[in-house]
């Protein structure tokens, strides 16, 4: 990773080693050697002023930039360094610092002395060109085969200084000049070769068209021309570098644009956000390209700045939220005059107010607004519309979404719509494996573009679309989750995440009393499946709470049914209680079978968790009998399975295995692999207790497969319980230990509390693992399962018990 900006462009040959500082190598003989990023910092550091002596204070301040640090780790750095390429390459100089002393390749001196006589017009930059030493070696890569390179990206990205930088390290490559030719002033497609003509100083004579003198001064040159900002005037770049690329064979170019100019043999390069911060550890702040770039800035006002544990959150918030790109953070740097990083982060809300930088910047750089502005004025009526829709749209989407949000009957048509934004950069495709793709913007694109829908007056219709969509999405995959691709659908949702959370918070502000209920109602599997209980437990109570309007008393039933589900996984058995007794009422007033059978066992499972025996059992019986009165398998299942908890609880061991048995068969014909797995773990502890180990340990390897198979490890958990129970009474208490330790981490992660017949059945064999191993021990196991990892576990437990003899 590149810390320091590098100014040497030229590959630098010493000792028998080459150094080559845009790509942050080192080679011996042609082979690479490894050098870590501090020494490497320090390497180049010293290289490029090899002029004169560095002291210490100077070289902290270029590698460790606003960090305090001890003297010792420069020492070590130089270390490193000297026992790689010999004692004679750096100098101490006593009580001043240290100097680069080794004796240049001369070939390659002669290479860099060459470079720095090149014809050129290149800008002189201000400020430090930081990060992106990938992409710079990337290009370098890619303009040894390509004579027109095209750098496109969204606006305010970088572009213009990562082509002149990759102009600046091309010096030596093109003798005979390079030459920057700046489009955005242009008004009229016919300046483009005007321009250039300029630029290269072609003498106008009568009657001969400026792109022939270009052609005359050029045809036998080694010349790179960099075009920059050709997006407004593309028909007219692409013209001119056709033309030029056919009659002059050693020319090449690079442009920068939105797009691509749509030539032959043109290669694309497409420049990403600068890179951001992983966590807020500081060594993941040092890392982050989009950071240092923020601090650097950000010193050039307040030069006392510092990052530190203290500011490091709200920096990287700020890197995070701008999405990356680079003149978004460089104004956001500029804000540190006279805002402290927390305050500049919290008014990013009003970022396009927020970011605005000096009058002598650009037009379209002077503000984040202008950039924006400038790349959606480019953009065609028909994609401008696409553009707006799209705004309500959170975490990307797929093709068929895109459509039916932007109200369009032919899919092709979006697709074609979709195509051009992402050529315009102002659209992200993200490919995953065999999930079909999905188109997303930055956050900082989509908030302009919902800026803009606003302003078109169509804001509510397309968000009224979007949670029409997920609505309708959402109650798919409810009758989904129910059976064979449970996973697939769990997968599907979990992608959608961002926009069902966003159609719930815009039903509830649009008084969609129905739509929001639905959405309750189809969402509980999902966040159950999931292991986010607490989430949907949050935006089911709010929904169900604000809920307004005519709604349907099975629409509501239904969402309470799943209220009172959410309320007894996380333990809140009297809510629970509440959610179904209402539930049931609305149920049979509205005459709903399913819902008034779903509303049962709930209710039933709520009051047998409060300590109820009698109540819950009766309700249950019903329950079973009017669900194989009515056909509905997948509800008798589930009654069967809950008979035999409350069997299980009471003690009454046999009978519960029965109920258990009967469910699990139920549950094959519906190829529910999530309600196998979990009747089969419940059976094997019924097992357990009964002293029928071998036979308890053939149900849970079926059911962890069964879930394994399906993708759905997050409902394993059920199953590490009665393994660590087998574990014990087959003799491993250590193992036993880890498993319960690994089921305690996962299950506190997903704030899934542990039903009380499952707790009664766990804690008492616990407290004699812990008693048979001692205290010291059983926490070192249990500790060793909470930091293996589940994944880990679960394949460890599987090994297990696929071998382990009774």
């Amino acid at each position: 990773m590149d810390h320091v900006a590098t100014t040497t462009s030229m590959a630098i040959g010493f000792a028998g080693f080459e150094l080559r500082p845009w790509e942050r190598s080192v080679s011996h003989s042609g082979s690479p050697v490894k050098l870590g990023a501090r020494a490497f910092d320090v390497l180049i550091a010293l290289v490029e002023r090899r002029d004169r002596i560095v002291t210490k204070d100077e070289l902290f301040d270029i590698v460790w930039p606003g960090l305090v640090v001890e003297e010792s780790n420069l020492q070590v750095q130089v270390s490193t360094l000297r026992k790689l390429f010999g004692q004679g390459v750096i100098a101490t100089i006593p009580g001043r610092g240290y100097r680069f002393v080794a004796q240049l390749d001369e070939r390659l001196r002669d290479t860099e002395a060459k470079a720095a006589v090149v014809p050129n017009n290149l800008p002189q930059q201000r400020t430090q060109f930081i990060g992106r030493a990938k992409e710079l070696a990337h290009c370098t890569a890619l303009l040894r085969d390509a004579r027109l390179l095209t750098m496109t990206g969204v606006g305010g990205c970088g572009k213009t200084r990562l082509a002149l930088q990759l102009a600046q390290m091309q010096l030596s490559t093109f003798p005979d000049g390079v030459w920057f030719v700046d489009l955005a002033p242009l008004q009229e497609t016919e300046g483009v070769v005007i321009a250039l003509a300029g630029v290269i100083h072609a003498i106008e004579r009568v009657g001969v068209p400026p792109i022939d003198l270009i052609v005359e001064q050029l045809s036998q040159r080694r010349v790179l021309v960099l075009f920059d900002n050709c997006e407004h005037v593309i028909d007219a770049v692409a013209s001119a570098c056709e033309t030029l690329l056919a009659r002059c064979r050693h020319v090449k170019f690079v442009a920068t644009s939105r797009e691509g100019l749509g030539l032959k043999g043109e290669q694309l390069y497409s420049v990403q956000q600068l890179s951001l911060p992983e966590s807020n550890a500081m060594f993941a702040m040092d890392a982050s390209e989009a950071v240092r770039l923020f601090m650097d800035r950000a010193r050039l006002t307040v030069p006392e700045l510092v990052l530190d544990e203290r500011n490091a959150p709200a920096i990287a918030e700020i890197c995070r939220r701008l999405d990356g790109i680079a003149l978004a953070i460089e104004l956001a740097a500029a804000r540190a005059a006279v805002l402290t990083f927390e305050a500049i982060r919290d008014r990013l809300d009003d970022r396009f107010r927020l970011l605005t930088g000096g009058r002598r910047a650009l037009p379209r750089h002077q503000t984040l607004l202008a950039t924006m502005l400038w790349s959606y004025e480019l953009l065609s009526p028909s994609e401008q519309h696409l553009f707006r829709q799209l705004a309500v749209v959170a975490g990307g989407c797929t093709l068929a979404a895109a459509a039916r949000i932007a109200g369009a009957a032919d899919e092709y048509e979006v697709l074609q719509l979709l195509t051009r934004l992402h050529d315009k950069s102002m659209l992200h495709v993200d490919r995953n494996g065999d999930s079909e793709p999905r188109y997303r913007m930055l956050e900082t694109v989509r908030q302009y573009a919902y800026d803009r829908l606003q302003d078109a007056g169509e804001g509510s219709r397309t968000r009224d679309r979007h949670l029409e969509y997920f609505v309708q999405l959402a109650e798919k995959a409810e009758i989904g989750l129910r059976g064979a691709e449970q996973g697939l659908w769990l997968a599907r949702l979990r992608l959608e995440q961002e926009n069902l959370l966003a159609a719930l918070a815009w039903v509830e502000h649009a008084n969609g009393g129905e739509q929001a209920l639905r959405l309750v109602a189809a969402l509980s599997s999902f966040w159950v499946g999931s292991d986010q209980i607490v989430c949907g437990l949050r935006v089911s109570h709010n929904a169900v709470r604000s809920a307004q309007g005519e709604v349907g008393a099975r629409t509501h039933a239904r969402a309470l049914v799943a209220l009172c589900q959410l309320c007894y996984i996380a333990g809140q058995y009297k809510d629970a209680v509440c959610s179904g007794e209402e539930a049931l009422e609305l149920a049979r007033q509205a005459s709903d079978a399913q819902t008034t059978l779903r509303a049962m066992r709930w209710l039933a499972n709520a009051r047998n968790a409060t300590g109820e025996l009698e109540g819950p059992r009766n309700i249950l019986e019903q329950c079973r009998d009017l669900a194989r009165n009515c056909g509905d398998t997948n509800e008798l299942s589930s009654a069967l399975n809950a008979l035999g908890e409350l069997c299980r609880s009471i003690g009454d061991l046999p009978q519960a295995a029965q109920y258990y048995e009967e469910s699990i068969a139920l549950k094959r014909v519906e190829c529910s692999p999530s309600g196998i797995c979990a009747a089969l773990g419940n059976l094997a502890r019924a097992r357990i207790l009964l002293g029928q180990l071998d036979r308890a340990r053939g149900n849970l390897l079926e059911g962890l497969q069964t879930a394994i198979d399906a993708g759905l490890k997050s409902i394993c958990t059920c199953g590490l319980d009665p393994a660590a129970a087998l574990a014990y009474f087959l003799g491993d208490a250590e193992r036993a230990a880890r498993y319960y330790g690994a089921a305690e981490c996962a299950r506190e992660l997903a704030t899934h509390v542990r039903e009380p017949v499952d707790e009664a059945f766990i804690g008492p064999v616990m407290a004699q693992a812990r008693d048979e191993l001692g205290k010291t021990r059983y926490e070192i196991a249990e500790r060793s399962g909470r930091s293996t990892g589940f994944d880990q576990t679960l394949a460890d437990a599987v090994r297990w018990l696929q071998n382990a003899v009774h």
